[in-house]
């Protein structure tokens, strides 16, 4: 079933690109009409929240620009990631900047959901060694209020998204600024605690107190395969 749709996406494809035949032929309707709707299924499940904020006819045109170039993975899930980038390079929903952000929130849990993992069994929490963000989770600054499902408002606000592995789905949560730089920051050639001394210092903040601030989060984060050993 799988390689009859890529051999029909390639004839479809073909036709496009290369106008192999006449675009008013019945030929050039049937394919593009097939591939528009399995394109249309791909789009509508991957983007569940996103969907609910455009019209039918912006999904339609945006889904014929987006099948005037073929996708260029060879992996059907990974579809609606190409689509997600295409919409934002061509600027097609520029006059609603929250959809771009609102695709990679969708996007995200679809990414997470489908690679697999190795649970990490958690050791003992210590600032003296060195982290990392963990493969299953992701981190990223938003210029709207996605999380709390106020799309349209403003607000500059910084989100991890995670697969927990107690209940086997994506979860997201909100971080402050502070945590958010200091999980970037992360890396294998330093230790947790020489991170926050260097974060501390560049931001002419008391070290002790943000070590005791931060500390409840962060061994969260632990527990939770966030974070990682590195």
């Amino acid at each position: 079933m799988a390689k009859l749709e890529r051999d029909v996406e390639k004839r479809f494809f073909d036709i496009i690109t290369k106008q192999e035949d006449n675009p008013s032929s019945n030929a050039y309707k049937v394919y593009q009409k097939l591939v528009y709707y399995r394109f249309e299924e791909i789009i509508k499940n991957s983007f569940p929240e996103f969907i609910k904020h455009i019209s039918i006819n912006e999904l339609e045109k945006s889904l014929y620009e987006f099948l005037k170039k073929p996708p260029s993975t060879p992996f059907v899930w990974k579809i609606a990631n190409d689509y997600r980038k295409f919409v934002k390079k061509q600027k097609l929903f520029h006059n609603k900047k929250y959809l771009y952000e609102l695709l990679y929130f969708d996007w995200i849990e679809v990414e997470i959901l489908m690679k697999e993992y190795k649970f990490r069994k958690n050791t003992e929490f210590s600032w003296n060694e060195s982290y990392k963000l963990s493969s299953s989770a992701r981190i990223k600054k938003f210029n709207f209020d996605i999380i709390n499902s106020q799309y349209e408002i403003k607000r500059e606000n910084f989100l991890v998204s995670y697969y927990d592995f107690s209940r086997d789905e994506v979860l997201f949560r909100e971080l402050n600024e502070f945590l958010f730089v200091l999980l970037k920051k992360l890396n294998k050639k330093q230790t947790l605690k020489e991170v926050l001394k260097l974060l501390c210092k560049e931001n002419e903040i008391n070290f002790k107190e943000a070590k005791e601030l931060l500390e409840d989060a962060i061994k969260e984060l632990f527990s939770l395969n966030i974070i990682v050993k590195s």
